[in-house]
């Protein structure tokens, strides 16, 4: 973490937190130095994280946009400077941008979606996991497409990736009181919806 990036913080950084920055940043040099760990690291840390994101558009190949991007980020690791924080914006706004480009190559020649995607077999899923396997349901998939394209990214980051207002803002392009909106107005949308549904069951 930088001294930039430690000084926009208005309360002191714990131990904790410090720790968890000294380590992203050697595991983020030991990337850039070509090391197989870091890499396998990285790509495990985040790469469920995309897979989300990926099923909430409605990728037809949500694995495959996040093995794709993660290999965008690992071609330009290189490039990359400033917190993990940073880091995730940067490979969400990556993860964004190849979401519009494989939705306008859709358009423009239609392909059929698994309404199931495939999931991977594991001992004992973890918090994240069972978050990601709930997004891939129908029912749950079905709500975020009520929102519009914006509404369900920032639903998508803040609720299952827990990612910052600041950092949905900076993924979007948008400020953060437009992010906070679009939050406040998805979430009265999914509560409309979903109480509509539990009415009519």
């Amino acid at each position: 973490m930088s001294p930039q990036d430690l000084a926009k913080h208005s309360e002191p950084i714990s131990l904790t937190e410090r720790r968890s920055a000294e380590q992203f940043q050697r595991r983020l040099a030991a990337a850039v130095a070509g090391e197989q760990w870091a890499f396998t690291e990285l790509y495990e840390t985040y790469a469920r994280r995309l897979k989300a994101f990926a099923m909430s558009r409605r990728a037809a190949d949500a694995d495959g946009v996040a093995n794709d991007v993660m290999l965008r980020v690992f071609q330009n690791l290189a490039t990359f400077e400033g917190s993990e924080a940073k880091f995730v914006s940067w490979i969400f706004t990556i993860a964004r941008n190849r979401l519009i480009d494989l939705h306008r190559a859709a358009q423009r020649r239609p392909q059929l979606v698994d309404e199931e995607p495939a999931l991977d077999a594991g001992s004992t899923p973890s918090a994240e996991e069972t978050a990601v396997d709930r997004l891939g349901g129908s029912d749950v998939l079905s709500l975020l497409d009520e929102l519009t394209d914006d509404q369900r990214d920032v639903i998508v980051m803040r609720m299952i990736n827990d990612q910052s207002l600041e950092a949905v803002s900076e993924v979007l392009g948008k400020p953060v009181t437009a992010v906070k909106a679009l939050q406040r107005r998805a979430l009265k949308q999914l509560q409309k919806k979903i109480l509509a549904r539990g009415v009519s069951q």
